[in-house]
């Protein structure tokens, strides 16, 4: 199979409500900075991957077809990919099949949600077996409380501990040029805000977001031109049933399989020392804990103790979310693929004032649904 790189990332300034332009003019503004940024045109790309949530997410069926003529892309190959949360990611690997296989040399992945035009809750409560799946339909909220009150007491993922989670993707949000929120809190700050579903407050909610993320991907000869290619030494999709019966409360079996699959190909054995930066996709505070010890950064029952120590912090040993994570931005079907971006930014050096010093290497996770899908992907400044 051939060597992928990321040449080139965009995305938009994130608002609570882009009043300022459509759904499609938001995905062709970032498509724009991505091109920018690979020094490339649309008569560069090959094949364009579009990626969104679910329909009701934004309100409007077939996208891919009033984004083709925005962007450029006619009589080129494009195709849609819907994921939930790790919608991004999902096309991201889509697109890398695509180059992998030969179909296409350089393939455009763009991803977004205009959620203030949608109907988020009525989507989410409609994806799911009314009856088999009626605790999450309901409401996500309520069953990420229960996911979360079951690692309380198993695992100590404490309110203080996913606390000092908000407190550190707000600060690091402040960094970020592209973040909706931009307000740093304390620990006491979360934990008195107004009680959601126990234990979720507040705080410990990401925004909802207008947003949009692009980026381009190349074969290895399409990159020779490229100024300072992002690699893609490892990336992986999993699934598992949505009512597999014997699905744990702690740990999410497709996260742990997927690293690990992640990790064999990028040749990672230890990525607590192997690795220089993570993005993950939080949806809320307690589940970055979680996705510290299902990727290995720590043990199990490890990660109260790791946000504690500082090592996550943008000057730890393994920072987490320098960009701000959720927390800072959250257009859900551009989440993931903002994850991608930003890890491939970093070990690029371009990502500004929130960029970790000398950054090699890069890991990111994203997913959709509660826990039954989940990916993750490894970059680097070199092909290994």
């Amino acid at each position: 199979m051939r060597n992928v790189a990321i040449v080139g990332a965009g995305q938009t300034h994130h608002a609570r409500r882009r009043t300022d332009v459509s759904q499609i003019g938001l995905a062709r503004e970032a498509v724009t900075r991505a091109l920018e940024d690979a020094e490339l045109t649309m008569d560069d790309i090959d094949s364009v991957v579009v990626c969104t949530g679910p329909v009701l997410f934004a309100a409007v069926n077939q996208p891919e077809k009033w984004l083709v003529d925005a962007i450029g892309a006619r009589l080129k190959p494009v195709v849609r990919v819907t994921s939930g949360g790790g919608t991004g990611l999902a096309g991201a690997l889509a697109a890398v099949n695509q180059v992998r296989a030969g179909f296409a040399d350089r393939v455009l992945v763009v991803a977004y949600d205009k959620l203030s035009e949608g109907a988020l809750q009525y989507s989410i409560s409609t994806l799911y077996d009314p009856f088999w799946g009626r605790e999450f339909a309901v409401g996500i909220m309520g069953f990420s409380a229960a996911y979360w009150r079951a690692r309380i007491d198993a695992l100590g993922h404490s309110e203080e501990a996913a606390a000092q989670v908000a407190v550190k993707n707000r600060k690091n949000a402040m960094l970020n040029p592209y973040a909706h929120v931009k307000k740093p809190v304390t620990v006491e700050d979360v934990l008195n805000s107004r009680p959601l579903c126990w234990p979720i407050k507040l705080l410990d909610v990401p925004p909802i977001s207008d947003g949009a993320c692009a980026v381009v991907l190349a074969s290895e000869d399409a990159a020779k031109t490229a100024t300072d290619p992002a690699w893609i030494r490892g990336m992986a999709y999993y699934s598992e049933a949505e009512n597999a019966a014997h699905r744990s409360m702690v740990q999410s079996e497709p996260l742990t399989i997927a690293a690990g699959r992640v990790y064999q190909q990028a040749g990672i054995t230890n990525p607590r020392r192997q690795v220089d930066v993570v993005e993950v996709q939080e949806p809320y505070t307690c589940f970055e804990l979680s996705y510290y010890e299902g990727l290995g950064l720590c043990a199990p029952g490890g990660a109260a103790d790791l946000i504690s120590s500082g090592a996550t912090e943008m000057d730890g040993d393994i920072p987490v979310n320098p960009s701000g994570g959720c927390m800072g931005a959250n257009p859900i079907g551009a989440t993931a693929l903002i994850r991608l971006a930003e890890i491939a930014q970093q070990v690029r050096g371009r990502a500004g004032d929130h960029q970790i010093s000398d950054a090699r290497t890069g890991l990111m996770q994203a997913g959709g649904g509660w826990a039954n899908l989940r990916g993750v992907a490894v970059v680097s400044n070199t092909k290994g």
